[in-house]
This record gives C-alpha cells, sequence and structure tokens, in this order.
C-alpha cells in the first residue's frame, strides 16, 4: 500500500503542480486578454478620434465653401442692385443735363467752355466738334474762339463742345457727355454703393 500512497503522493503533487501550472497560465492569458483589450481599445479610441477630426475637418471645409459661395451670390447681387441703382442715378442726371441744354444757361455754358478753351489753345487755329442739335450756336462760340472752324460730331449726345487745335496737339474735351462720365467714377467711389 505503500506504493498506492507513494502513486497517489505522487499524482496529488503532479496534479498540484499542472494546477499551480494552469492557474499560471491562466493568469498569463487573462493578463495577454487585458492588455490585448487595452490595446485595441487604445487603437479604436485614437481610430475614433481621427475620424472625429477627418469628419470636423471635412464638414468645416464644407461650411466654408458654402458660406464663400453664398458670400460671391450675395456680392454678385449686390453689384447688379448697385450698377442699377448707378445707371439710374446717371440716366436721370443725363436727362437734366438734357433739359439744361434747352434753357438759356446753356448758352453761358458754352460761352464759358469757349473761353476755357482758348486759354490752351491761345490764338491758334482749332476745330470745335459739337453736336448737330447745336450748330446754330457756331456764332456764339466764334465770339470766343474767332480763327475756329467747326465740325459735328455725333458722339456728342448731350451737349458741349470739343476742340482739336493740330499745332499744339491738344484736344479739350468739355463736352457734358465726358463731364458726365468722368463724375461716374467718382460717385462709384464716394457714394457708399461700393461692394467689398
Amino acid at each position: 500500500m505503500n506504493q498506492d500512497k507513494k502513486t497517489s503522493s505522487f499524482l496529488e503533487a503532479i496534479n498540484k503542480y499542472a494546477k499551480k501550472q494552469s492557474d499560471a497560465i491562466l493568469q498569463e492569458v487573462e493578463e495577454f486578454k487585458k492588455q490585448e483589450i487595452e490595446k485595441a481599445t487604445k487603437e479604436a479610441l485614437l481610430d475614433a478620434y481621427n475620424l472625429i477630426q477627418k469628419t470636423i475637418t471635412t464638414e468645416k471645409a464644407k461650411i466654408v465653401s458654402e458660406y464663400a459661395k453664398k458670400e460671391q451670390e450675395s456680392k454678385k447681387e449686390l453689384y447688379i442692385k448697385r450698377n442699377e441703382i448707378v445707371d439710374s442715378v446717371f440716366a436721370l442726371s443725363k436727362e437734366k443735363l438734357v433739359e439744361f441744354t434747352k434753357s438759356e444757361k446753356y448758352d453761358e455754358y458754352l460761352l464759358k467752355s469757349a473761353a476755357e478753351i482758348s486759354q490752351h489753345f491761345f490764338d491758334n487755329e482749332c476745330t470745335i466738334y459739337l453736336r448737330s442739335a447745336d450748330e446754330e450756336k457756331k456764332e456764339l462760340i466764334k465770339s470766343v474762339l474767332k480763327t475756329a472752324t467747326f465740325e459735328i460730331d455725333n458722339t456728342i449726345a448731350i451737349g458741349g463742345i470739343k476742340g482739336l487745335c493740330p499745332a499744339l496737339n491738344i484736344l479739350a474735351d468739355d463736352t457734358l457727355d465726358s463731364k458726365l462720365f468722368a463724375q461716374r467714377e467718382w460717385f462709384c467711389e464716394n457714394s457708399g454703393l461700393k461692394v467689398v
């Protein structure tokens, strides 16, 4: 029986050792599982963070793009509206200037304009350009510009005169058309109707 006892003790020792080894292996497996779960969790959190950042960046870019597009459309609408206002103001101004050319003050304007042109041309021969509706004003202008010859210029729509002095190579444009045109740029800059 001694042999059975020895065998039993031996088996018990082996079982104890096997249990100890099994517990150690189970402990290692649990530790490995815990580490792998932590590692996987960290990787998943990092992936989720990166995905969130990418989504945020994409959405920001979309919002900025949509905002820029809407801003551009708004500016375009404002630009069109501004041009309509400017066109309206200058159409009304043109009408007022055409009315002015039918008044007695227009003759005074032509005399003053001729005097200014004569200061640039001195007594040199010149050609004065005027619109066909002002053809009867030649004698009035000639009272100031005595050496002038006259030509009709169909590009003058509103009124006023242009003078050309070939000897001095000077063109003096004192037409109401050019003055109104020059005011358009000034008006756009200073009227507060800028589109920025």
